[in-house]
Protein backbone atom coordinates (compact mmCIF):
# COMPACT_ATOMS: atom_id res chain seq x y z
CA UNK A 1 0.00 0.00 0.00
CA UNK A 2 1.50 3.31 -0.59
CA UNK A 3 2.18 6.03 1.53
CA UNK A 4 -0.30 8.73 -0.25
CA UNK A 5 -2.82 5.92 -0.12
CA UNK A 6 -2.33 5.37 3.93
CA UNK A 7 -2.01 8.87 5.02
CA UNK A 8 -5.64 9.92 3.24
CA UNK A 9 -6.98 6.27 5.03
CA UNK A 10 -5.82 7.76 8.09
CA UNK A 11 -7.18 11.42 7.73
CA UNK A 12 -10.72 10.39 6.31
CA UNK A 13 -10.25 8.02 9.76
CA UNK A 14 -10.17 11.31 11.75
CA UNK A 15 -12.46 13.33 10.01
CA UNK A 16 -15.43 14.88 11.96
CA UNK A 17 -18.44 12.55 12.04
CA UNK A 18 -20.23 15.65 9.73
CA UNK A 19 -18.52 15.83 7.04
CA UNK A 20 -18.02 11.87 6.53
CA UNK A 21 -21.93 11.43 7.20
CA UNK A 22 -22.18 14.24 3.97
CA UNK A 23 -19.53 12.22 1.84
CA UNK A 24 -21.73 9.05 3.09
CA UNK A 25 -25.24 10.90 1.75
CA UNK A 26 -23.79 12.24 -1.37
CA UNK A 27 -23.94 9.02 -2.70
CA UNK A 28 -26.71 7.98 -0.90
CA UNK A 29 -29.12 8.50 -3.58
CA UNK A 30 -27.50 6.03 -6.04
CA UNK A 31 -27.21 3.31 -3.74
CA UNK A 32 -30.74 3.51 -2.98
CA UNK A 33 -32.22 3.36 -6.22
CA UNK A 34 -29.83 0.35 -7.20
CA UNK A 35 -30.90 -1.45 -3.91
CA UNK A 36 -34.37 -0.52 -5.29
CA UNK A 37 -34.12 -1.93 -8.56
CA UNK A 38 -32.42 -5.40 -7.78
CA UNK A 39 -35.03 -6.13 -4.71
CA UNK A 40 -37.68 -5.26 -7.57
CA UNK A 41 -35.93 -8.06 -9.80
CA UNK A 42 -35.89 -10.58 -6.94
CA UNK A 43 -39.51 -9.96 -5.75
CA UNK A 44 -41.32 -9.41 -9.01
CA UNK A 45 -39.35 -11.77 -11.83
CA UNK A 46 -42.71 -11.74 -13.63
CA UNK A 47 -42.94 -8.45 -14.37
CA UNK A 48 -39.41 -9.48 -16.59
CA UNK A 49 -41.49 -12.14 -18.65
CA UNK A 50 -45.07 -10.60 -18.58
CA UNK A 51 -46.48 -12.67 -21.54
CA UNK A 52 -49.30 -13.08 -23.83
CA UNK A 53 -51.20 -17.21 -23.16
CA UNK A 54 -53.73 -17.65 -26.19
CA UNK A 55 -57.13 -20.03 -25.56
CA UNK A 56 -59.08 -21.36 -28.00
CA UNK A 57 -59.51 -24.04 -30.43
CA UNK A 58 -56.11 -25.12 -32.04
CA UNK A 59 -54.30 -22.71 -29.82
CA UNK A 60 -51.37 -22.78 -27.05
CA UNK A 61 -54.71 -24.11 -24.49
CA UNK A 62 -58.15 -25.30 -25.09
CA UNK A 63 -59.21 -23.83 -21.79
CA UNK A 64 -59.39 -20.47 -19.66
CA UNK A 65 -58.64 -22.25 -16.09
CA UNK A 66 -55.24 -24.08 -17.97
CA UNK A 67 -53.84 -20.70 -18.78
CA UNK A 68 -54.86 -19.44 -15.29
CA UNK A 69 -52.68 -22.20 -14.03
CA UNK A 70 -50.28 -21.17 -15.65
CA UNK A 71 -50.27 -17.04 -15.76
CA UNK A 72 -47.83 -14.99 -14.21
CA UNK A 73 -48.70 -11.67 -12.11
CA UNK A 74 -48.97 -8.99 -15.29
CA UNK A 75 -49.72 -11.79 -17.82
CA UNK A 76 -52.43 -11.17 -20.44
CA UNK A 77 -54.72 -14.23 -21.47
CA UNK A 78 -56.45 -13.55 -24.27
CA UNK A 79 -59.73 -16.09 -25.19
CA UNK A 80 -60.24 -16.64 -28.96
CA UNK A 81 -64.31 -16.54 -29.53
CA UNK A 82 -66.09 -20.19 -29.21
CA UNK A 83 -67.82 -21.57 -26.26
CA UNK A 84 -66.41 -22.22 -23.07
CA UNK A 85 -68.27 -24.12 -20.21
CA UNK A 86 -66.45 -23.35 -16.60
CA UNK A 87 -65.69 -21.48 -13.75
CA UNK A 88 -62.87 -19.18 -13.02
CA UNK A 89 -61.04 -17.85 -9.86
CA UNK A 90 -59.16 -15.22 -10.58
CA UNK A 91 -56.65 -15.21 -8.23
CA UNK A 92 -53.23 -13.66 -10.02
CA UNK A 93 -53.18 -10.10 -11.23
CA UNK A 94 -54.18 -10.47 -15.08
CA UNK A 95 -56.01 -9.31 -17.71
CA UNK A 96 -58.52 -11.61 -19.32
CA UNK A 97 -59.48 -10.32 -22.99
CA UNK A 98 -61.96 -11.79 -24.57
CA UNK A 99 -61.82 -11.82 -28.67
CA UNK A 100 -64.67 -12.08 -30.74
CA UNK A 101 -67.03 -12.40 -27.51
CA UNK A 102 -66.18 -15.39 -26.20
CA UNK A 103 -69.42 -16.97 -24.28
CA UNK A 104 -69.03 -18.68 -21.07
CA UNK A 105 -72.03 -20.68 -19.60
CA UNK A 106 -72.59 -22.87 -16.30
CA UNK A 107 -75.60 -24.33 -14.73
CA UNK A 108 -75.45 -22.19 -11.55
CA UNK A 109 -72.89 -20.44 -8.69
CA UNK A 110 -70.34 -17.72 -9.99
CA UNK A 111 -68.87 -17.40 -13.11
CA UNK A 112 -66.22 -15.56 -12.67
CA UNK A 113 -64.74 -14.66 -9.00
CA UNK A 114 -61.81 -12.35 -8.61
CA UNK A 115 -59.93 -12.46 -5.59
CA UNK A 116 -57.09 -10.43 -6.55
CA UNK A 117 -56.05 -6.41 -7.04
CA UNK A 118 -55.93 -5.25 -10.76
CA UNK A 119 -57.34 -7.43 -12.50
CA UNK A 120 -59.18 -6.63 -15.45
CA UNK A 121 -62.09 -8.67 -17.28
CA UNK A 122 -63.36 -7.65 -20.84
CA UNK A 123 -65.09 -8.60 -23.90
CA UNK A 124 -66.97 -11.92 -23.14
CA UNK A 125 -70.30 -13.07 -22.97
CA UNK A 126 -71.68 -14.66 -19.80
CA UNK A 127 -74.92 -16.25 -18.58
CA UNK A 128 -76.38 -19.53 -17.30
CA UNK A 129 -77.67 -22.74 -18.89
CA UNK A 130 -79.91 -23.80 -15.84
CA UNK A 131 -83.16 -23.23 -16.13
CA UNK A 132 -83.65 -22.29 -11.95
CA UNK A 133 -80.64 -19.83 -11.07
CA UNK A 134 -80.65 -19.26 -7.07
CA UNK A 135 -80.97 -16.09 -5.19
CA UNK A 136 -77.16 -15.64 -4.84
CA UNK A 137 -75.78 -17.08 -8.27
CA UNK A 138 -73.91 -14.08 -9.54
CA UNK A 139 -72.24 -13.91 -12.79
CA UNK A 140 -69.55 -11.66 -11.70
CA UNK A 141 -68.02 -11.64 -7.95
CA UNK A 142 -65.50 -9.62 -6.84
CA UNK A 143 -64.25 -10.26 -3.25
CA UNK A 144 -62.69 -7.58 -1.21
CA UNK A 145 -58.92 -7.63 -1.96
CA UNK A 146 -59.82 -7.05 -5.47
CA UNK A 147 -58.71 -4.00 -5.26
CA UNK A 148 -58.40 -1.57 -8.67
CA UNK A 149 -60.53 -4.59 -10.56
CA UNK A 150 -61.86 -3.55 -13.90
CA UNK A 151 -65.01 -4.78 -15.39
CA UNK A 152 -65.80 -3.44 -19.56
CA UNK A 153 -67.22 -4.54 -22.34
CA UNK A 154 -69.09 -7.61 -21.57
CA UNK A 155 -72.19 -8.37 -22.12
CA UNK A 156 -73.77 -10.93 -18.94
CA UNK A 157 -76.80 -12.15 -20.15
CA UNK A 158 -79.65 -14.01 -18.43
CA UNK A 159 -78.12 -13.42 -14.75
CA UNK A 160 -79.52 -13.89 -11.30
CA UNK A 161 -76.92 -10.99 -10.01
CA UNK A 162 -74.85 -9.43 -12.72
CA UNK A 163 -71.82 -8.20 -11.11
CA UNK A 164 -71.31 -8.12 -7.11
CA UNK A 165 -69.05 -6.66 -4.32
CA UNK A 166 -68.83 -6.29 -1.01
CA UNK A 167 -66.19 -3.83 0.30
CA UNK A 168 -64.32 -3.22 -2.56
CA UNK A 169 -62.09 -0.27 -3.29
CA UNK A 170 -61.66 1.81 -6.75
CA UNK A 171 -63.26 -0.79 -9.11
CA UNK A 172 -64.69 0.30 -12.61
CA UNK A 173 -67.77 -1.19 -14.50
CA UNK A 174 -68.02 -0.21 -17.50
CA UNK A 175 -69.89 -0.04 -21.40
CA UNK A 176 -71.49 -3.64 -19.83
CA UNK A 177 -74.56 -4.98 -20.80
CA UNK A 178 -76.13 -6.76 -18.08
CA UNK A 179 -80.14 -8.37 -18.79
CA UNK A 180 -81.53 -10.19 -15.75
CA UNK A 181 -84.49 -12.79 -15.97
CA UNK A 182 -87.33 -11.05 -17.42
CA UNK A 183 -89.45 -13.77 -16.93
CA UNK A 184 -89.26 -13.20 -13.13
CA UNK A 185 -91.41 -10.82 -10.95
CA UNK A 186 -89.21 -7.60 -10.22
CA UNK A 187 -88.88 -8.05 -6.54
CA UNK A 188 -87.72 -11.58 -7.42
CA UNK A 189 -84.98 -10.83 -9.77
CA UNK A 190 -81.49 -9.83 -8.42
CA UNK A 191 -79.87 -6.50 -8.59
CA UNK A 192 -77.41 -6.05 -12.14
CA UNK A 193 -74.91 -4.24 -9.89
CA UNK A 194 -75.03 -5.15 -6.60
CA UNK A 195 -72.90 -3.14 -4.17
CA UNK A 196 -72.40 -2.98 -0.34
CA UNK A 197 -69.46 -0.96 1.69
CA UNK A 198 -67.57 -0.12 -1.56
CA UNK A 199 -65.76 2.70 -2.32
CA UNK A 200 -64.79 5.10 -4.80
CA UNK A 201 -66.40 2.66 -7.52
CA UNK A 202 -66.96 4.12 -11.20
CA UNK A 203 -70.03 2.64 -12.98
CA UNK A 204 -70.25 4.42 -15.94
CA UNK A 205 -71.71 3.88 -19.85
CA UNK A 206 -73.61 0.70 -18.66
CA UNK A 207 -76.91 -0.61 -20.17
CA UNK A 208 -79.16 -2.12 -17.58
CA UNK A 209 -82.15 -3.98 -17.78
CA UNK A 210 -84.94 -7.11 -16.19
CA UNK A 211 -83.02 -6.83 -12.51
CA UNK A 212 -84.29 -5.88 -9.33
CA UNK A 213 -82.50 -2.52 -9.02
CA UNK A 214 -80.03 -1.86 -11.62
CA UNK A 215 -77.58 -0.08 -9.65
CA UNK A 216 -78.22 -0.50 -5.77
CA UNK A 217 -75.11 0.88 -3.53
CA UNK A 218 -75.62 0.46 0.47
CA UNK A 219 -72.56 2.24 2.39
CA UNK A 220 -70.80 3.44 -0.83
CA UNK A 221 -68.92 6.74 -1.02
CA UNK A 222 -67.87 8.66 -3.40
CA UNK A 223 -69.00 6.60 -6.22
CA UNK A 224 -69.91 7.91 -9.74
CA UNK A 225 -72.53 6.57 -11.22
CA UNK A 226 -72.75 8.22 -15.09
CA UNK A 227 -74.10 7.50 -18.29
CA UNK A 228 -75.84 4.90 -17.86
CA UNK A 229 -79.31 3.46 -19.58
CA UNK A 230 -81.63 2.05 -17.07
CA UNK A 231 -85.08 -0.13 -17.82
CA UNK A 232 -87.62 -1.97 -16.59
CA UNK A 233 -86.51 -2.35 -13.11
CA UNK A 234 -87.99 -2.08 -9.89
CA UNK A 235 -85.16 1.03 -8.91
CA UNK A 236 -83.09 2.20 -11.93
CA UNK A 237 -80.53 3.37 -9.47
CA UNK A 238 -81.48 2.46 -5.58
CA UNK A 239 -78.63 3.88 -3.01
CA UNK A 240 -78.77 3.67 0.51
CA UNK A 241 -76.19 5.94 2.92
CA UNK A 242 -74.33 6.65 -0.59
CA UNK A 243 -72.72 10.26 0.59
CA UNK A 244 -70.74 12.32 -1.50
CA UNK A 245 -72.02 10.40 -4.96
CA UNK A 246 -71.88 11.43 -8.79
CA UNK A 247 -75.28 10.51 -9.93
CA UNK A 248 -74.88 12.61 -13.59
CA UNK A 249 -76.77 11.67 -17.34
CA UNK A 250 -78.35 8.29 -16.22
CA UNK A 251 -81.14 7.59 -18.78
CA UNK A 252 -84.07 5.88 -16.81
CA UNK A 253 -87.01 4.86 -18.26
CA UNK A 254 -90.18 1.86 -17.46
CA UNK A 255 -89.39 1.06 -14.53
CA UNK A 256 -91.36 0.96 -11.21
CA UNK A 257 -89.12 4.10 -9.87
CA UNK A 258 -86.19 6.32 -11.95
CA UNK A 259 -83.58 6.90 -9.38
CA UNK A 260 -83.87 6.93 -5.72
CA UNK A 261 -81.31 8.79 -4.01
CA UNK A 262 -81.72 8.03 0.06
CA UNK A 263 -79.94 8.80 2.76
CA UNK A 264 -76.99 10.83 1.13
CA UNK A 265 -75.77 14.07 1.81
CA UNK A 266 -73.16 16.34 -0.29
CA UNK A 267 -74.16 14.66 -3.68
CA UNK A 268 -74.83 15.36 -7.53
CA UNK A 269 -78.03 14.29 -9.13
CA UNK A 270 -77.77 16.42 -12.35
CA UNK A 271 -78.47 15.88 -15.99
CA UNK A 272 -80.62 12.75 -16.06
CA UNK A 273 -83.58 11.79 -18.09
CA UNK A 274 -86.30 9.71 -16.59
CA UNK A 275 -89.40 9.21 -18.12
CA UNK A 276 -92.08 7.03 -18.12
CA UNK A 277 -91.66 5.22 -14.95
CA UNK A 278 -94.92 3.67 -13.39
CA UNK A 279 -94.26 6.22 -9.60
CA UNK A 280 -91.41 8.25 -8.89
CA UNK A 281 -89.30 9.67 -11.83
CA UNK A 282 -86.61 11.19 -9.41
CA UNK A 283 -87.34 9.92 -5.62
CA UNK A 284 -85.17 11.61 -2.33
CA UNK A 285 -85.37 10.68 0.88
CA UNK A 286 -83.33 12.36 3.57
CA UNK A 287 -80.79 13.66 0.78
CA UNK A 288 -79.17 17.03 2.64
CA UNK A 289 -77.01 19.27 1.13
CA UNK A 290 -76.74 18.17 -2.43
CA UNK A 291 -77.56 19.53 -5.85
CA UNK A 292 -79.86 18.95 -8.01
CA UNK A 293 -79.70 20.10 -11.80
CA UNK A 294 -80.61 20.44 -14.96
CA UNK A 295 -82.71 16.98 -14.76
CA UNK A 296 -85.57 16.65 -17.49
CA UNK A 297 -88.26 14.42 -15.78
CA UNK A 298 -91.24 13.79 -18.07
CA UNK A 299 -94.60 11.45 -17.98
CA UNK A 300 -94.45 9.63 -14.71
CA UNK A 301 -96.92 9.27 -12.28
CA UNK A 302 -94.53 11.93 -9.95
CA UNK A 303 -91.95 13.80 -11.35
CA UNK A 304 -89.52 14.89 -8.31
CA UNK A 305 -90.35 13.61 -5.04
CA UNK A 306 -88.62 15.29 -1.65
CA UNK A 307 -89.54 13.16 1.38
CA UNK A 308 -87.15 14.50 5.21
CA UNK A 309 -85.13 16.20 2.53
CA UNK A 310 -83.36 20.05 3.08
CA UNK A 311 -80.83 22.33 2.29
CA UNK A 312 -80.52 21.08 -1.27
CA UNK A 313 -80.33 23.42 -4.49
CA UNK A 314 -83.10 22.39 -7.13
CA UNK A 315 -82.48 24.30 -9.98
CA UNK A 316 -83.10 24.09 -13.54
CA UNK A 317 -85.06 21.24 -14.57
CA UNK A 318 -87.60 20.31 -16.90
CA UNK A 319 -90.77 18.41 -14.73
CA UNK A 320 -93.29 18.01 -17.56
CA UNK A 321 -96.52 16.30 -18.06
CA UNK A 322 -96.20 14.20 -14.83
CA UNK A 323 -99.15 13.26 -12.70
CA UNK A 324 -98.01 15.16 -10.00
CA UNK A 325 -94.86 17.70 -10.77
CA UNK A 326 -92.97 18.13 -7.47
CA UNK A 327 -94.24 16.24 -4.58
CA UNK A 328 -92.87 17.69 -1.31
CA UNK A 329 -93.43 16.72 2.59
CA UNK A 330 -92.20 15.49 5.81
CA UNK A 331 -89.95 17.84 6.65
CA UNK A 332 -88.64 19.05 3.38
CA UNK A 333 -89.28 22.64 4.07
CA UNK A 334 -85.66 24.25 3.15
CA UNK A 335 -84.42 23.75 -0.28
CA UNK A 336 -83.74 25.88 -2.60
CA UNK A 337 -86.14 25.77 -5.74
CA UNK A 338 -85.54 27.87 -8.50
CA UNK A 339 -85.25 28.24 -11.98
CA UNK A 340 -87.09 25.46 -12.90
CA UNK A 341 -89.92 24.61 -15.57
CA UNK A 342 -93.19 23.46 -14.44
CA UNK A 343 -95.21 22.67 -17.51
CA UNK A 344 -98.33 20.73 -18.31
CA UNK A 345 -98.18 18.66 -15.15
CA UNK A 346 -101.82 17.72 -13.91
CA UNK A 347 -100.81 19.00 -10.96
CA UNK A 348 -97.82 21.20 -10.22
CA UNK A 349 -97.12 20.85 -7.16
CA UNK A 350 -98.20 19.09 -3.42
CA UNK A 351 -96.84 20.61 -0.76
CA UNK A 352 -97.25 19.40 2.87
CA UNK A 353 -95.84 21.52 5.69
CA UNK A 354 -95.87 23.72 8.30
CA UNK A 355 -95.39 27.02 6.76
CA UNK A 356 -95.23 28.63 3.21
CA UNK A 357 -92.19 28.40 1.49
CA UNK A 358 -90.93 30.71 -1.11
CA UNK A 359 -89.62 29.00 -4.59
CA UNK A 360 -88.59 31.71 -6.85
CA UNK A 361 -88.41 32.29 -10.91
CA UNK A 362 -90.02 28.94 -11.99
CA UNK A 363 -92.38 28.99 -14.59
CA UNK A 364 -95.34 27.46 -14.19
CA UNK A 365 -97.44 26.70 -17.23
CA UNK A 366 -100.60 27.19 -14.99
CA UNK A 367 -99.76 30.77 -14.35
CA UNK A 368 -102.56 33.25 -14.71
CA UNK A 369 -101.31 36.42 -14.28
CA UNK A 370 -99.61 38.99 -16.43
CA UNK A 371 -96.80 40.84 -17.00
CA UNK A 372 -96.90 44.21 -17.76
CA UNK A 373 -93.65 45.38 -17.37
CA UNK A 374 -92.21 43.49 -19.91
CA UNK A 375 -89.30 42.24 -17.66
CA UNK A 376 -90.37 38.23 -18.02
CA UNK A 377 -91.61 37.94 -14.72
CA UNK A 378 -95.18 38.00 -14.12
CA UNK A 379 -96.62 41.11 -12.04
CA UNK A 380 -98.40 38.93 -9.13
CA UNK A 381 -97.35 35.71 -7.38
CA UNK A 382 -97.66 32.25 -8.48
CA UNK A 383 -99.20 30.40 -5.07
CA UNK A 384 -100.26 26.42 -4.76
CA UNK A 385 -103.29 25.29 -3.57
CA UNK A 386 -105.23 27.95 -4.15
CA UNK A 387 -109.18 27.99 -5.24
CA UNK A 388 -108.47 28.83 -9.20
CA UNK A 389 -105.75 26.09 -8.95
CA UNK A 390 -108.16 23.41 -7.17
CA UNK A 391 -110.77 24.39 -9.91
CA UNK A 392 -108.52 23.57 -13.06
CA UNK A 393 -107.43 20.25 -11.26
CA UNK A 394 -111.11 18.88 -10.85
CA UNK A 395 -112.48 20.75 -14.10
CA UNK A 396 -109.46 20.62 -16.48
CA UNK A 397 -111.98 22.25 -19.35
CA UNK A 398 -111.79 25.24 -17.64
CA UNK A 399 -108.34 25.95 -18.01
CA UNK A 400 -109.96 27.57 -21.44
CA UNK A 401 -110.82 30.19 -19.51
CA UNK A 402 -107.13 30.81 -18.37
CA UNK A 403 -107.68 34.41 -19.54
CA UNK A 404 -111.39 35.34 -18.70
CA UNK A 405 -112.49 38.53 -16.33
CA UNK A 406 -114.21 36.11 -13.97
CA UNK A 407 -111.31 33.55 -13.40
CA UNK A 408 -109.02 36.41 -12.81
CA UNK A 409 -111.46 38.15 -10.79
CA UNK A 410 -111.99 34.92 -8.70
CA UNK A 411 -107.77 34.62 -8.50
CA UNK A 412 -107.76 38.60 -7.51
CA UNK A 413 -110.49 38.41 -4.81
CA UNK A 414 -108.75 35.05 -2.96
CA UNK A 415 -105.84 36.85 -2.62
CA UNK A 416 -107.47 39.90 -1.20
CA UNK A 417 -109.55 37.41 1.02
CA UNK A 418 -108.34 34.17 1.85
CA UNK A 419 -110.78 31.04 1.79
CA UNK A 420 -108.01 28.47 3.27
CA UNK A 421 -105.20 29.71 5.51
CA UNK A 422 -102.80 26.65 4.38
CA UNK A 423 -99.23 26.42 3.88
CA UNK A 424 -98.26 27.21 0.26
CA UNK A 425 -95.40 27.34 -2.38
CA UNK A 426 -95.48 30.73 -3.15
CA UNK A 427 -93.13 32.04 -6.04
CA UNK A 428 -92.96 36.03 -6.22
CA UNK A 429 -91.54 36.39 -9.46
CA UNK A 430 -93.06 33.64 -12.06
CA UNK A 431 -91.11 34.06 -14.99
CA UNK A 432 -94.06 33.93 -18.06
CA UNK A 433 -91.73 31.75 -20.41
CA UNK A 434 -89.95 28.42 -19.91
CA UNK A 435 -86.78 28.21 -19.16
CA UNK A 436 -86.23 24.98 -21.29
CA UNK A 437 -86.60 26.01 -24.81
CA UNK A 438 -86.30 22.26 -26.36
CA UNK A 439 -89.37 21.24 -24.21
CA UNK A 440 -91.53 20.94 -27.08
CA UNK A 441 -89.09 19.06 -28.80
CA UNK A 442 -88.60 16.91 -25.58
CA UNK A 443 -92.58 16.58 -25.44
CA UNK A 444 -93.05 15.27 -29.24
CA UNK A 445 -90.17 12.80 -28.57
CA UNK A 446 -91.65 11.48 -25.39
CA UNK A 447 -94.78 10.96 -25.22
CA UNK A 448 -95.81 9.02 -22.66
CA UNK A 449 -98.70 9.59 -20.40
CA UNK A 450 -98.51 9.47 -17.13
CA UNK A 451 -99.37 5.87 -14.92
CA UNK A 452 -102.26 6.33 -12.79
CA UNK A 453 -100.30 4.21 -10.28
CA UNK A 454 -101.91 5.83 -7.44
CA UNK A 455 -105.31 6.64 -8.62
CA UNK A 456 -106.64 10.03 -8.15
CA UNK A 457 -104.33 12.50 -6.22
CA UNK A 458 -106.14 14.45 -3.82
CA UNK A 459 -105.38 18.46 -4.82
CA UNK A 460 -105.93 20.10 -1.55
CA UNK A 461 -104.95 17.86 1.41
CA UNK A 462 -105.40 20.02 3.78
CA UNK A 463 -109.20 20.35 3.73
CA UNK A 464 -111.99 17.76 5.70
CA UNK A 465 -111.53 14.49 3.42
CA UNK A 466 -108.46 15.40 1.87
CA UNK A 467 -105.71 12.48 1.24
CA UNK A 468 -101.90 13.04 1.70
Amino acid sequence: MSARYSSKKKKDRFLKPSIRQNRILRFAPYRIAILSFLLMMSAAPSALHAGVLSVGKGLEYSTIGAALDEAADGDVIEVRGGRYRESLNIGKTITLRGLDHPVIKIEKGRIIEITSPGVTVEGFTLGYDGPNLSPSDTAIFISKNAVGTRIRNNRLLNVMFGIWNVEGRDIRIENNTIEGLEGLSKNARGNCINLTGSQRVNIEHNTLSFCRDGVYMELCHDARVVGNEIENSRYAVHTMWVDRGVFNQNKSHDNLVGLAIMYTKYSEINDNLSYGNSTHGILFIQTIRSEIRSNTVIGNTKGIFLYNSVLNEIHSNLIMNNQLGLHSWGGSEDNKINGNSFISNELQVKYVASRNQEWNKNYWSDYVGWDMTGDGIGDYPYESNSVVDYIFWNYPLAKVLYTSPALQMLWVLEKQFPLFKIPRVVDNKPLMSPLHKNWKALKDKYPHAPKRFYGEIEKLPHLPGGKR
